[in-house]
């Protein structure tokens, strides 16, 4: 039974009020984004502790008793191995973003069935762009196109603490070179960078390159829930909105 994460550190940013330790504590529907997504964690069947990663007083306030916290240790990955370290599992972990609060606990349930079966070391949640257009029309997220479809990323995945450490430079920089691809170049190959960008690398040779590279494996899972993906950007109001109706209308 997999323990679970959630990632509620960094801080503050432009557009968010200034009273918020991060955009974790954006009230919606009468708690905050954390709250939302603990709530979804503590309702799915498989899931055993769970942690929460971030501003600890903030966390206390905002969560319920029995969940572990853990204080900010910087980056995505330090963030992950601190949590780990916390709950001492050895065990793969389910790692969860602080702002999907449409996360349900069938999502979580359904993505880590899909695990369930497969001995990779990441597995980490997509989500195909006409199921998030179809069931949340006019949220906006960035597309990436390659040969098998074309999908947003989401912001769960399982990860086996074996080899965290041993990801967590190149974690941190791909996020660092997301938008630039000289940077991703130096990291994944000019060839593979030049298929990426013309629609024609498959999953497939983006998950041998992983392996390549790290000797790890790692595996998308197409999910069916844009709840797993659709997330609160601060710079990005129609998505709040969306998120802000949906959660209404689960309460009303």
């Amino acid at each position: 039974m997999p323990d679970a994460i959630i990632l509620a550190g960094g801080g503050s940013e432009p557009g968010l009020d200034p009273g918020l330790a991060n955009k974790a504590f954006i009230p919606l529907a009468g708690r905050p984004l954390v709250a939302h997504v603990a709530a979804a964690l503590r309702s799915a069947r498989g899931i055993g502790r769970i942690a929460a990663v971030g501003p600890v007083q903030a966390l206390r306030a905002a969560l319920p008793a029995g969940i572990t916290l853990v204080d900010d240790a910087g980056g995505i990955m330090d963030n992950v191995l601190h949590a780990l370290r916390e709950l001492g599992t050895a065990a793969p972990a389910l790692v969860a973003a602080s702002d999907i609060p449409l996360l349900t606990a069938r999502a979580v349930e359904d993505f880590l069935s899909d695990c369930e079966n497969n001995s990779a070391d990441f597995h980490y949640a997509i989500v195909p762009q006409d199921v998030m257009e179809r069931i949340y029309p006019g949220a906006r997220k960035t597309f990436i196109r390659v040969a098998d479809g074309t999908f947003t990323g989401g912001s769960v995945m399982l990860v086996n603490p074996a080899v965290a450490e041993q990801v967590r430079t190149f974690v941190d920089r791909v996020v660092g070179a997301r938008k630039k691809p000289w940077l991703l170049a130096q990291l994944f190959g000019w060839s593979v960078v030049m298929k990426f960008a013309s629609g024609r690398l498959t999953i497939a040779e983006m998950q041998e390159k992983v392996t390549e590279i790290l000797g790890i494996t790692a595996r998308p899972v197409i999910s069916p829930h844009p709840e797993v993906a659709l997330d609160v950007d601060v710079g990005k109001p129609e998505n709040l909105e969306i998120i802000r109706r949906a959660l209404d209308a689960r309460v009303s």
